[in-house]
């Protein structure tokens, strides 16, 4: 899908006003958006989706350990 683009000439006070003006759903919208424009590589790869993925399913499998247990048992190791 090809995208049209249209450069607008307006003063930064202007945007700010008009995006003051906006509902919380739009401005919702203007920040996924900016986040888009500004972080593009912050999406998550294939890899770190299946990481978390296997993750999560540790997690509900019980296959974990507190941060307090790690702690308990790498004092033990240091004792």
């Amino acid at each position: 899908m090809a995208e049209n683009t249209v450069k607008v000439d307006i003063s930064f006070q202007s945007l700010l006003q008009a995006i003051s003006s906006l509902g919380v759903a739009e401005k919702h919208q203007l920040l996924e958006l900016l986040e888009a424009e500004l972080f593009p590589d912050d999406e998550d790869s294939t890899e770190d989706i299946a990481e978390i993925q296997s993750a999560r399913a540790d997690y509900t499998a019980g296959d974990y350990m507190t941060f307090d247990e790690y702690r308990a048992k790498r004092a033990e190791r240091s004792a």
